[in-house]
């Protein structure tokens, strides 16, 4: 009898895969630092712009966060949970992206942050991808 080899990467996509097909329909509201960074925790927010730019973000306990546009250097800021539960980020001087508190809702692998302003969506990946965007997709 052979058995089929399955590398553990391969092992760790396949239960991520299945964890978000397996995702509630429904919003779940992410409030406060601990709801939202156990769900970003280990994840990739992946998602495109309204210009078409393709764009990955990670979220790091402490407060840390680095975002990726295209294959462009990274651009790093800092997050932080404001008294309403909303997420908050600022970036580092000179990085050209959207700053403010959001309000954060997962569904499934599908995350939208908005506030009186912006509504933006991307999808989670199921865990931690390279920063080069060649290479992830």
């Amino acid at each position: 009898m052979k058995f089929l080899r399955i590398s553990r990467p391969c092992i760790a996509a396949l239960i991520a895969a299945i964890a978000i097909g397996c995702g509630s329909a429904e919003a779940e509201p992410l409030r406060g630092g601990d709801a939202f960074i156990t769900a970003m925790q280990g994840n990739t927010l992946s998602g495109k712009a309204a210009d078409g730019t393709r764009f990955q973000v990670f979220f790091l306990p402490g407060g840390g966060v680095t975002l990726q546009r295209d294959s462009r250097e990274p651009e790093h800021g800092k997050w932080s949970a404001d008294q309403a539960g909303d997420i908050c980020v600022t970036w580092d001087k000179g990085v050209p992206a959207d700053e403010g508190c959001f309000r954060i809702d997962l569904s499934g692998s599908k995350v939208t942050w908005s506030n009186k302003d912006l509504n933006h969506s991307g999808g989670l990946l199921g865990g931690v991808f390279p920063l080069d965007m060649q290479k992830a997709h």
